[in-house]
């Protein structure tokens, strides 16, 4: 069994929801205006990206690296005639002059080379364009979550499989590392902020967020370097369910903490 977002795609919309929320923020900062063409990177299931094509007629284009993500996005399309969406890597975006806009939400922390993928940005934008961000950041990104992956490394039953897992994803340290990354390639950093969010779910709705998105790295076979076995990943979902349960109030709620980076910034030649 190997999990992936091509695995997930077909509940992805409903269950990030935490996902979607810090999204209606970056919306806000981006003040995409009617007539701009728009790239959503890292689009998923393109629950935003049709929220986007209904606010410019311009182009609107959704891309991510799942077949299973983009094959639901297509299928939830709402005839938007305005709005596209192409299987394609971040890194490899070959688009040159071409948007006014990049919006990427919940996506950047898994560019592991972010330089790259930035400098196909730069590329991409039409000169004065903008990008958008918004992530997960710093080793400290959910507290829950960070509980939950202890859990598992310290576990008799799954520590030693773990201990062979390579993290996937980037997190910078500071507002003024992904400032650095961005300016290092061209850009012009107008805003760059990190921002803790705090939103109370119940302890099942934080365990179908934690399968929206951080499932998908610790349970993925492509980051590990020995095979996951269906007695791994059934172990690993209990001792995080466990460990949410434990983090859970009287009532049965979670206070589930994000600390996110907000940053916009603009090709400037």
């Amino acid at each position: 069994m190997n999990i992936s977002f091509n695995s997930k795609a077909a509940s992805y919309e409903q269950n990030a929801l935490v996902q979607k929320t810090a999204s209606e923020v970056l919306l806000g900062l981006m003040s995409i205006k009617d007539g701009e063409d728009v790239l959503d990177l890292g689009c998923g299931s393109g629950s935003v990206t049709r929220k986007i094509a209904l606010l410019t007629r311009g182009m609107v284009v959704g891309i991510d690296n799942s077949d299973g993500m983009i094959n639901e996005a297509v299928r939830n399309n709402c005839g938007q005639t305005n709005l596209s969406y192409l299987v394609k890597d971040a890194g490899c975006l070959g688009f040159i002059n071409q948007f006014d806009v990049i919006f990427c939400n919940s996506v950047f922390q898994w560019f592991q080379n972010p330089k790259k993928v930035l400098e196909q940005c730069y590329t991409a934008l039409k000169s004065g364009g903008r990008m958008g961000i918004q992530a997960p950041a710093t080793a400290k990104y959910c507290p829950t979550f960070v509980a939950a992956e202890a859990k598992v490394r310290t576990d008799s039953a799954t520590r030693e499989t773990f201990s062979c897992f390579n993290r996937p994803w980037f997190f910078g340290d500071s507002a003024e590392e992904y400032r650095q990354i961005f300016e290092d390639c061209g850009f012009n950093v107008v805003k760059c902020e990190l921002i803790e969010e705090s939103n109370k779910y119940s302890a099942d709705q934080v365990y179908k967020i934690y399968q929206s998105g951080a499932e998908n790295g610790f349970l993925n076979q492509s980051f590990y370097t020995v095979p996951l076995t269906d007695a791994y990943i059934e172990t690993f979902r209990m001792l995080v369910k466990e460990a949410i349960k434990e983090q859970s109030d009287e009532f049965g709620m979670v206070d589930l903490k994000f600390i996110r980076i907000y940053l916009v910034a603009k090709r400037i030649i």
